[in-house]
């Protein structure tokens, strides 16, 4: 995935098939979005909206946006990914809290 945001203009919708296309600078190919990748949205997609994007190659070689947003619509996703190993790390800080809190009884943690 680029670390690059771009920024186009949607410019097809297909509201059955939850697909996109976001225009591109004049002579470059329209990039694909599909809706799954459009971030905290407050509503559909329409044409004209203004999306920030990364993008991938897929495994056909064709290039597609992800971690999409619509500016004014959804907010920008975070910059903070959690992974595996932090989600693990997280679960157990939260598991030992809460078995210190029941061997040393609640009431130091209220």
């Amino acid at each position: 995935m680029s670390k690059s945001v771009y920024t186009g203009k949607l410019r097809q919708w297909n509201k059955d098939k939850g697909f996109g296309l976001i225009g591109q600078k004049k002579g470059e190919k329209d990039i694909f979005i599909h809706g799954s990748e459009l971030q905290g949205l407050s509503r559909k997609p329409k044409v004209g909206d203004t999306i920030s994007y990364r993008v991938i190659t897929s495994k056909g070689g064709n290039i597609q946006a992800v971690n999409g947003f619509i500016k004014g619509v959804s907010a920008p996703p975070s910059l903070i990914k959690v992974n595996d190993g932090t989600k693990k790390l997280l679960t157990f800080v939260v598991v030992f809290i809460v078995v210190v809190a029941l061997v040393n009884g609640i009431k130091y943690f209220i």
